[in-house]
């Protein structure tokens, strides 16, 4: 019973920790995305699951506790501990219900490649708009669209066909398009429903070109970022460099994109800082056919990757802010989870096929109210002029361009308006917490109909507030005349014309009211605006003398930066012409040194040719032939090596020379940099002939960086540096080759010296002993006598055979030193 007891109250325990532990999920790329798989189609979270199961099993636990419970007694020490444990539950039972709620919101998120298509007549399945469930946010990323040099610029002056089509057909349900981006072929569109786009602010869009080694736009990422309910969301749409063997180039790629993107902000300058990172796009990862054929191979080209920040952990150096930050996450916590995955294989205008993802996003919200409050005052028509009243509920960064403007209901985008007005230049009237702006009838519509009032912020690049709709009444003499909007400039006349049918006393007073306002108003904003400019004449001058003053300092900066460079360029290149130098005398020595090898390897050849013209036994393979073998041997393998050294120095002059080249030719755009940079230092506000036009300037092309630009001096640099060294590796071979060669033969003509000495000194002994007088001349003198008595029968029969080998030996003797004797005395060793 102790051990049921124990089982269930751990369960109970367990279910506290587990409702409030987040479990987050998200394929990632390499190290940036790794988690858990994408579910199918018919796949469904499994969070929901595993919490119904959960919430199950402790039911069955409890059940269990109070059998176990029933059958303990009062005074038992058991019973006090079970107690106790309850208590701790409930409590946490209790804690856990103070909390607020959190607000789940659905997240629709769409990939397609459109290969440059026109879009589909309806898109309803794409969007699933039949589903009861209504999305709040719409994501929509597209890759491919057409952009061809004309339409892309109409596109860029007009919205292009496929953000038409979704405005429109997101629009009727209550969906406004609240930010988007272009890239040549990359559409990245952001749609919201109307109640949350006062909650969303911080609106920030970038780019990455990843084509043509970063300039050009038909492959990179674009995104968007922004705070909902003041949490930081971020948005990616991107296409990766496509072929099956680029995979690493695609690494390359992604991991270029999360480096090169930032945003203007402290707290998330870049992507993987923010709470949740939808990365979407045609990423091109292909899988590997492992020797199958395929008509066509099946891939993961489009994908929806997510990712949720992890929590952060503390540290000693901003173990205050890592609280903090801390204490935020618990405080307003957040959870994404995916709940539906599939594609749309209806659409066939393009190879891909959509890809959808529906995600369940629950947050606890920041803030509940929006920055500003604003409300028509009054009843609207093209009659008179209206106002506009607004409040500002929360302080934030104001601008004099923020504007208020007037919508129908139902606008597609931010930029769907009828009319606009400045807050600050139509101000009326003003208090601490009431603020009032005019608008012209002239702007209002003549036919009316139902509309609201947004608030948008410069700053803040966003809608902070939204008025409740009213209706703007239709104008009495547009009725009565039948005007349009086209002639209602003509309205004032008009009115002036109605003296038969003359309007109500409220009606008299309220025109007078705003005629006095608006007269007010167009004073007000005169004495503004006089001031304004008086204060924009005296912002500019310092302004200017101030960037005058900056911008002299770094062409200073800027000349001595180039001074710098060309000194080491001009120093590296004057070794570069000293090498060559070098080296041509090097290559003509060389080819002396092949040159003199001809001679002596023809004589070695006329000799072994001779030396076959020889008779009878002296045709032999004697030493002589030997070693005149070993010498063609040698001198051929001695040309070879010079003909392989010459063929070096001669490549290693031409990468000198190519070196040399690019130096000449950066010290040159150096020089011609430095002299118009001085020329820029010395002109002053009073310098005569100042040119206005800057007709021939151009911030692209071949304009590069200063980082850049120093890493293009360094490479030069570098590249004669290496050069240098290897010309010197290659005049050290040679040299050390050279002097093993001289060592060689030094040691020779010793040996051939030290030989001379014992050599005479044999000759000599035998002359002085067969000086030796008498019988002191012989060893023995029986031998002696024996071995004259053996010659001189020896010598009678040996005499004709003699006498035959005595013309054979003539004939090799004419050949040995005669004929090669002459042919070789000629030749002489020179020292290269």
């Amino acid at each position: 019973m102790e051990e049921d007891l124990s089982q269930a109250l751990n369960s109970v325990s367990l279910e506290q920790k587990d409702s409030k532990m987040d479990t987050f999920g998200m394929e990632e790329i390499s190290e940036y995305f790794s988690g858990n798989l994408r579910s199918r189609s018919d796949s469904v979270a499994s969070t929901c699951t595993e919490s119904t199961s959960s919430r199950l099993y402790v039911r069955q636990r409890l059940a269990m506790l109070m059998t176990c419970v029933d059958d303990l007694d009062a005074d038992d020490k058991l019973h006090a501990q079970v107690a106790k444990t309850l208590d701790e539950a409930f409590l946490v039972c209790r804690q856990t219900a103070g909390r607020p709620k959190k607000d789940q919101f659905r997240l629709y998120v769409v990939t397609w490649n459109v290969a440059t298509a026109e879009p589909p007549d309806d898109v309803d399945s794409l969007l699933q708009l039949s589903s009861p469930k209504k999305p709040d946010l719409y994501v929509i990323g597209l890759q491919e669209v057409k952009a061809a040099p004309l339409k892309f610029v109409t596109d860029l002056a007009f919205e292009d066909s496929w953000s038409h089509l979704f405005m429109n057909t997101l629009a009727p349900l209550g969906y406004i398009k609240v930010s988007s981006i272009r890239m040549q072929g990359l559409l990245l569109l952001f749609f919201s429903k109307l109640e949350h786009v006062p909650f969303i602010r911080d609106i920030q869009v970038t780019y990455t070109r990843t084509g043509l080694y970063g300039y050009w736009g038909n492959k990179g990422g674009v995104s968007i970022r922004l705070s909902f309910y003041g949490h930081m969301l971020c948005f990616l749409n991107c296409h990766l460099t496509a072929h099956m063997n680029y995979a690493s180039q695609r690494v390359d790629e992604f991991e270029y994109i999360l480096d090169a993107q930032t945003f203007d902000t402290k707290n998330t300058p870049r992507i993987l800082d923010h709470k949740v990172v939808l990365w979407f796009g045609d990423l091109n990862f292909r899988i590997e056919d492992h020797g199958m054929l395929f008509k066509r191979k099946p891939a993961w080209c489009d994908r929806i990757l997510w990712r949720v920040k992890p929590k952060e952990e503390g540290n000693e150096d901003g173990q205050n802010q890592e609280e903090t930050n801390k204490h935020k996450q618990e405080e307003f916590p957040l959870k994404l989870s995916q709940e539906f995955y599939t594609s749309k294989m209806e659409y066939g205008i393009s190879d891909h096929k959509p890809v959808i993802g529906i995600f369940r996003l629950e947050l606890r919200k920041m803030y509940k109210t929006p920055l500003v409050q604003v409300s028509a005052e009054g009843e609207w028509s093209a009659d008179f002029d209206a106002l506009i009243t607004y409040s500002l509920l929360q302080s934030f960064p104001s601008s004099a361009w923020d504007w208020i403007g007037l919508y129908k209901v139902g606008f597609k985008s931010v930029s769907d308006y009828i009319t606009y007005t400045w807050v600050k230049d139509d101000q009326v009237s003003f208090s601490d917490e009431l603020f009032q702006v005019y608008v012209n009838k002239d702007e209002i519509p003549v036919l009316g109909g139902e509309c609201v009032l947004c608030y948008y912020s410069s700053n803040l690049q966003c809608i902070v507030g939204i008025s409740q709709p009213f209706k703007v009444q239709e104008s009495r003499a547009a009725i009565e005349e039948g005007l349009v909007p086209e002639n209602i400039n003509g309205l004032d006349e008009m009115l002036a014309k109605k003296i038969s049918q003359p309007f109500l006393p409220s009606e008299w007073k309220h025109a007078n009211q705003m005629h006095f306002r608006s007269s007010e108003a167009e004073r007000s904003h005169s004495q503004r605006l006089t001031a304004e400019c008086q204060r924009l004449i005296e912002e500019s001058d310092k302004s200017t003398k101030r960037m005058q003053q900056d911008a002299q300092k770094k062409l200073e900066q800027r000349i001595q930066d180039i001074k710098f460079w060309r000194q080491e360029l001009n120093q590296k290149f004057e070794e570069m012409v000293q090498e060559i130098e070098t080296l041509i005398i090097f290559k003509s020595r060389v080819e002396r040194a092949l040159e003199s090898c001809s001679e002596p390897l023809q004589v070695t050849l006329q000799c072994l040719t001779e030396r076959q013209k020889r008779v009878a036994i002296d045709l032999v393979h004697d030493e002589v032939e030997e070693e005149l073998l070993k010498e063609k041997e040698v001198i051929e393998g001695v040309m070879v090596l010079l003909q392989r050294t010459l063929e070096q120095i001669n490549e290693q002059i031409r990468l000198i020379r190519s070196v040399k080249y690019y130096l000449e030719k950066d010290l040159q755009d150096k020089f011609k940099a430095e002299r118009i940079d001085d020329f820029c230092s010395l002109l002053t506000s009073a310098s005569s002939g100042l040119n206005g036009s800057i007709s021939n300037y151009t911030s692209y092309g071949t304009a590069v960086t200063p980082e850049e630009w120093e890493s293009l001096c360094n490479l030069n640099l570098s590249k004669a540096e290496k050069e240098k060294n290897n010309s010197l590796s290659l005049r050290a071979l040679l040299l050390a080759e050279t002097a093993n060669q001289e060592k060689n033969l030094e040691s020779l003509r010793v040996a051939i010296a030290e030989k001379e000495a014992p050599l005479k000194v044999a000759q000599t002994r035998l002359s002085s002993r067969s000086q030796r007088p008498n019988v002191e001349l012989c060893h023995d003198p029986a031998q002696i006598r024996l071995l004259e008595e053996m010659e001189l029968k020896a010598l009678a029969g040996r005499q004709l055979s003699l006498e035959e080998e005595i013309q054979v030996k003539t004939n090799s003797l004419y050949i040995d030193e005669v004929i090669c004797h002459q042919l070789r005395q000629p030749v002489v060793i020179h020292n290269f």
